[in-house]
């Protein structure tokens, strides 16, 4: 979150021109959107809180604004979930290169077998991971970005892939990671293999493949 504080302070919290950026400050801003409601909170309060200060607000009242902070952080709670929702990311990641490659075995190279199939694996991820509590639901969102900055988009520039061809394809996959998401956070009682059904490609039908 410090970068994001970091473009903020450059942009002068213009949200809308730091939407707009190019180049380095984009794929930042990329990585650091899921905090940018948070931060922006965390700045209107220490706004309020040097407001407060220039206006002689006594130490006690200080003091328990702080403590009031730290006892919400939980910060190793927080890592430990983050943790655990990293590994559950990997293996939805394994299983989806599994599928890719099965349908490309099946049905030959070069005829878009897989095509599609990632649709389905980002939605049904962020789907699981929102039904196990909000904070696994935010660290889905987190991951997501972290994917298409560090996983996707540095590997495909060396392979030759243009900015605009990158941009695109990492544009589906975060709406998807958004769709999914939300379908999990809206029915936490039904099971997202079959909310999510219809992303399956018509390959994966075939080989009956969740």
């Amino acid at each position: 979150m410090k970068k994001l504080h970091s473009l903020l302070d450059k942009y002068n919290d213009d949200v809308a021109a730091l939407e707009d950026a190019a180049g380095a400050d984009a794929f930042e801003y990329l990585f650091a959107k899921p905090y940018l409601d948070e931060v922006l909170e965390e700045r209107r309060g220490d706004r309020q809180r040097e407001n407060t200060r220039k206006n002689n607000i006594s130490k006690n009242d200080l003091r328990n604004i702080a403590r009031g902070t730290l006892d919400n952080l939980n910060i190793g709670e927080t890592a430990g979930e983050l943790l655990a929702d990293t590994v559950i990311a990997k293996k939805y990641h394994d299983t989806m290169k599994k599928v890719g490659d099965k349908l490309v075995k099946k049905y030959g190279k070069n005829i878009g077998a897989a095509d599609g199939i990632d649709n389905y694996y980002h939605s049904l991820l962020q789907c699981e991971l929102a039904k196990i509590s909000p904070q696994s639901k935010k660290n889905g969102i987190l991951l997501g970005y972290a994917k298409e900055y560090f996983m996707d988009y540095l590997p495909k520039r060396l392979r030759g892939q243009t900015h605009k061809e990158i941009m695109e394809d990492s544009e589906k996959d975060l709406k998807n990671n958004e769709l999914g998401s939300k379908v999990g956070s809206d029915n936490l009682d039904k099971a997202c293999e079959i909310l999510l059904d219809y992303l399956r490609t018509e390959n994966m039908k075939n080989e009956k493949i969740r």
